[in-house]
């Protein structure tokens, strides 16, 4: 069936808004709106708010206003749209629950422990939000964020021409053969991570080159110079040319402002969580006594 006009309506306006807050829940409304749409038997024929039944279960009014409520916090403000996907995402729920009773699913223990971690997300997103709300961040916070950033930042990038080979003879013989005036970009072909780019790795921040030492190495070359020995890691012996290097300054303030709002509060969350946790009285359970026999 092709979705109605209202509820493609409603599924433009849920679309076009920031998910920020309630991102699982947003989730949720979208998916069921989704799938409700698929049910011709759901469509409500009228916009009256009145109780309904689906197969003999009561929706009651108050259902379909809570519902309406949180649609029109996600910008539908049109009633009957709000009224029109209440009562399909209800009816929606009211079938699913009756044919998972039926299926005893909810006794499943995979199932009870999928539903007590989906509400531990939901309850926690909610708690997140409310202590944002509560403690907004203020451009203090923000700076003293950016300057923590800062304070880690390293400018340094690289560009480097990369090989990386299984034994040490390999990479030794790559070596000769390149300081003899080999062709890197062919000899480069040995290597499937690189080969597409003639072994060449564009310019990378030192701090996002994960190999140990690896970075550190190319840094101490002069711009052009070959590595004359094979750098050894985890992944095998690489031969590595660098190409060129340069020193990237932390943007401004200003510039960085969106993402230091974003990472200032997911640290305000993770405190948020510590401290639930720092707080909490958590010790083993006394072990039950054992009833006496008379």
């Amino acid at each position: 069936m092709a979705v109605n006009s209202g509820e493609e309506s409603v599924l433009k306006k849920l679309n076009k808004r920031p998910s920020s807050h309630f991102l699982d829940e947003l989730n949720l409304i979208m998916k069921k709106l989704l799938l409700a749409t698929a049910l011709a038997a759901l469509t409500a024929p009228v916009f009256a708010q009145t109780a309904f039944t689906v197969n003999g279960q009561t929706v009651s009014v108050a259902e379909q206003k809570e519902l309406m409520k949180v649609l029109a916090d996600r910008g539908v403000k049109d009633q009957k749209q709000q009224l029109e996907a209440a009562r399909s995402i209800l009816a929606q729920e009211k079938l699913i629950e009756e044919a998972a009773k039926k299926a005893n699913i909810a006794q499943d223990p995979a199932v009870k422990a999928l539903i007590a971690e989906r509400k531990t997300e939901i309850y926690s997103a909610e708690l997140v939000r409310k202590n944002a709300a509560a403690h907004p961040l203020t451009d203090a916070d923000l700076k003293k964020t950016y300057e923590e950033v800062k304070k880690q930042y390293d400018p340094n990038e690289i560009k480097v021409r990369h090989i990386l080979v299984k034994t040490e003879q390999e990479a030794k013989d790559i070596i000769k053969s390149l300081n003899a005036g080999g062709d890197f970009a062919a000899i480069a072909s040995l290597d499937q991570g690189t080969a597409a780019q003639g072994g060449e790795i564009p310019f990378t921040n030192i701090r996002r080159i994960a190999i140990p030492g690896f970075a550190e190495t190319a840094m101490a070359l002069n711009k052009g110079a070959l590595l004359p020995v094979p750098f050894h890691s985890a992944l095998g012996y690489h031969v590595i040319q660098l190409q060129d290097k340069r020193e990237v300054p932390l943007p401004s303030f200003d510039a960085l402002k969106p993402q230091i709002q974003n990472l200032a509060a997911q640290r305000q969350a993770q405190q948020y969580m510590a401290d639930l946790m720092k707080n909490a009285k958590i010790a083993e359970a006394a072990p039950a006594k054992k009833k006496s026999s008379k």
